[in-house]
């Protein structure tokens, strides 16, 4: 009888699946991977499902891990299949905690199943960025102001203005879309919220509500207490860890890029890679491999160290086995990238990645999961 497979995808900082009912106007934190990998599982001949499961959106590593074994036990138990965790950003620091020896007391059954472990551009040192918007309280700051702006967009006995102001950014979409301009972020959000059921406007509020109370996610991705998880996270035997690592080349601020339609996003990508902080002393990241070592320079050159994905540097991606280095922005390989229709890039990096460089990687990621 042939092996069963499961597969759990891992959102990374927001934790969520996918916002909205309607396929047209769906927000999905991993787009076009579920169905590119069931696609390919059958192709392969391989028996396997893909589950793409949540966990809280700004909540400690902690209690992010108890997240995702609850949303496993949904499915898990209903066979022996073998499981494996593929976890992006923060969600590979959370897949590594549901395997992990420290927690192995508290840990269902199940996770006794899981046979491999793949984070894709996941901080496993930390990221300066998250020091950044740590001091001073800026992050916890802005996902306040996130949570209240949320909240007074989406509470059905806001005022009437709330509606109106929606309306009016729905018609810019589409007045932007005869107009053939490219799609953007900005008209996923504004057809997600223009026409919200009362079912929709619900489940927003339920996710973006713990926002309002806990982000002890920001302090946990800063390198100090990244290096105190990893002391206490060990890795779990009978488990193998790979790792997709991404970096961008480093913002060139030239002058056809900032008379682009895309400046202010370049700019906001580019702050953020600065504050990512690649070079920085705060980042204590161990020594390679000479396999690791190479398969980074294969990808960005000798001066791979100075590269960032722009939210997470590259060198510290690295966790156990390389298995595909990509020349992406931090979401590009989650299939948001410039490649319209079919994708709508979030971050402008111009980093080129697309769909065959997407294709790509995630095969590696078959490849190293299912086959080992």
């Amino acid at each position: 009888m042939a092996i069963r497979h499961r597969v759990y995808l891992v959102p990374g900082f927001f934790g969520f699946t996918q916002m909205g009912d309607k396929e047209t106007e769906r927000i999905a934190y991993f787009q076009h991977v579920p169905g590119f990998l069931q696609r390919r599982f059958k192709e392969r001949g391989i028996n396997a499902e893909v589950h793409a499961v949540a966990s809280s959106p700004t909540s400690g590593l902690e209690a992010r891990a108890r997240d995702i074994w609850r949303e496993m036990a949904r499915t898990a138990s209903a066979d022996d299949a073998q499981l494996h965790l593929v976890g992006h950003s923060t969600g590979g620091l959370d897949a590594r905690g549901v395997v992990s020896l420290r927690m192995a007391a508290e840990a269902p059954d199940f996770v006794k199943r899981v046979r491999s472990v793949v984070t894709i551009a996941t901080p496993h040192h930390g990221t300066p960025l998250a020091s950044f918007f740590h001091q001073g309280g800026v992050g916890k700051t802005l996902l306040r102001y996130l949570w209240l702006f949320t909240f007074l967009t989406l509470h059905r006995k806001a005022m009437p203005l709330r509606a109106a102001v929606l309306q009016a950014c729905y018609w810019l979409v589409l007045a932007g879309e005869q107009a053939k301009l490219p799609p953007n972020l900005f008209n996923q959000i504004a057809r997600l919220t223009a026409d919200l059921s009362d079912a929709e406007r619900e489940e927003l509020l339920r996710f973006f509500g713990p926002m309002g109370e806990d982000q002890r996610l920001i302090e946990d991705l800063t390198p100090r207490r990244v290096r105190a998880f990893n002391a206490d996270t060990g890795d779990r035997e009978g488990v193998r860890y790979g790792c997709i690592v991404t970096g961008a080349p480093p913002p060139n601020l030239a002058l056809r890029v900032l008379l682009s339609p895309d400046a202010l996003l370049y700019g906001i990508f580019s702050f953020l890679y600065g504050k990512s902080a690649p070079l920085s002393r705060e980042l204590q990241v161990p020594e390679r491999t000479a396999a690791q070592t190479q398969a980074l320079q294969e990808a960005f050159g000798e001066k791979f160290e100075a590269w960032s994905d722009g939210i997470v540097p590259s060198r510290s991606q690295v966790w156990g086995k390389v298995i595909h280095v990509a020349s992406a922005d931090h979401l590009d390989v989650m299939g948001h990238f410039d490649q319209p229709p079919g994708y709508v890039s979030w971050l402008k990096s111009g980093s080129r990645f697309q769909e065959p460089q997407f294709h790509a990687a995630w095969e590696r990621v078959l490849d190293f999961t299912v086959q080992g």
